[in-house]
């Protein structure tokens, strides 16, 4: 089943990052960093962002040469020993989740990669092509593995969350920091052998669920298929048979989805006008006198709800599936994900009332989505352009347990695992 190893990861130096700040060289994953973060995390040199997003006119040939000279530099040395990576995040949310102070734990690790057929790497949810196309670049330049992979596996008795545990010690810990949101980051090694058996014994039969890097795994799987057949598909294992993934607990307290939502833009007015009176034809509608009462009834409304902001007409309602049948009849009883509000929202409420195609709907031009954890009335107010704001609320676990053993993708950006796993705590280079 599940294959994982330890490895000799390459980090920023103790020297450097005392001097600079780990937290001034790490950054979030690519595909969160806005152009105006992207900006300022770049004022650093040695920010993990002018790798990540380095892309020039000629590809992405200059930042390999620059990472490349970080560790002839003596700014990335490599571990001397092979190691797990305890990676500890600590984290509060404010709304509903306000005062609680969470501790999500995982570990760093090389896991082989399996085609999805396999069942025993699973995704669960749909991707954009052009993004895989972009990591693939970055890796044929660099050769390594940059950004980590986020899995989530079964550990009901705790084995493997209790061996991390006890590696949380002084002595162990590569960095600590805190992100601009409040997320302390911390990373320690666990290099004991007995251990590390210990863990590989217990993810031997598992499997694992990608929850966060669904193109970085299809390139993995692209690069790997690229390069094999380059060598003739030898027996022998090669390093581009391994990916570098943080794995965590299905059971681990700290494990959280939230909701992704979505503003549409650009939109023909013919497009959005009497938009509440045109959902009538499959949700029962609700108004709202204001954005609080409209908040406060979703905390407890009924299943097969989503809360709207009709911006051209300054409404604030929410519509709920009149009956399921309908999704039934749209998708099909045997797709697993037809009764998700993802599902509900794109099938129905994007390609039928507002015009939106499948191509569309992936482009950014007509649909910005927005993280959970950012006041999504605020930016829409802020904002001109937005004609729609589509409130959601979180995809629970079991979803996406369903989705995955049905082999069913659910609609992009239907998960939000938080916090986000950093880039630049640890990198691996395919040598």
């Amino acid at each position: 089943m599940a294959v994982v190893k330890p490895f000799q990861g390459y980090f920023y130096t103790q020297e450097v990052a005392q001097e600079r700040g780990i937290g001034k060289l790490v950054a979030p994953p690519y595909d969160v960093i806005s152009e105006k973060e992207k900006q300022s995390l770049m004022q650093e040199e040695y920010n993990f962002v002018h790798i990540i997003l380095g892309k020039t006119e000629d590809g992405y040939g200059r930042a390999a040469q620059k990472l490349s000279n970080w560790v002839k530099d003596g700014i990335l040395r490599q571990d001397t020993e092979k190691c797990f990576y305890v990676y500890e995040q600590e984290f509060r949310l404010t709304g509903t989740h306000r005062g609680k102070t969470r501790v999500r734990t995982g570990f760093v690790a090389l896991v082989r990669l399996e085609e999805f057929e396999k069942k025993i790497i699973f995704p669960h949810e749909r991707t954009m092509p052009k993004y895989s196309m972009d990591r693939l670049e970055l890796m044929e330049a660099t050769r390594a593995n940059l950004e980590q992979i986020f899995g989530i596996y079964h550990d009901p008795k705790g084995i493997v969350d209790g061996i991390l545990e006890g590696a949380k010690i002084p002595e162990n810990k590569l960095f600590e920091f805190v992100d601009s949101r409040g997320v302390v980051h911390r990373i320690f090694k666990l290099a004991d052998p007995e251990k590390i058996e210990q863990i590989k014994r217990a993810m031997n039969p598992r499997t694992i669920i990608i929850a966060d890097g669904h193109h970085r795994y299809e390139t993995c799987l692209n690069y790997r298929r690229k390069v094999r057949e380059k060598l003739g598909d030898p027996l022998e294992e090669i390093p581009e048979d391994y990916t570098m993934m943080t794995l965590v607990s299905i059971q681990n307290p700290g494990l959280l989805i939230l909701p992704t939502h979505r503003l549409v833009k650009n939109l023909p007015k013919e497009n959005i006008a009497g938009f509440f009176e045109r959902c009538e034809q499959y949700f029962t509608v609700q108004i709202f006198p204001d954005e609080r009462a409209m908040e406060e009834y979703l905390r407890t409304a009924p299943p097969y709800t989503i809360g709207v902001y009709d911006k051209e007409e300054e409404k604030w309602g929410a519509i709920t599936l009149k009956d399921p049948a309908i999704m039934d009849a749209r998708l099909g009883v045997g797709n697993v994900n037809r009764y998700l509000d993802t599902a509900i929202l794109h099938e129905l409420v994007f390609k039928d009332i507002l015009g939106l195609g499948e191509d569309a709907q992936g482009k950014s031009e007509y649909i910005d989505y927005l993280r959970g954890t950012k006041d999504v009335f605020a930016i829409a107010r802020e904002e001109n352009q937005y004609q729609l704001v589509f409130v959601m609320r979180a995809t629970p676990m079991e979803m996406v347990e369903k989705a995955v053993t049905a082999m069913q993708r659910m609609p992009q950006k239907s998960t939000y695992f938080y916090p986000k796993v950093w880039s630049g705590l640890v990198i691996r280079f395919l040598e």
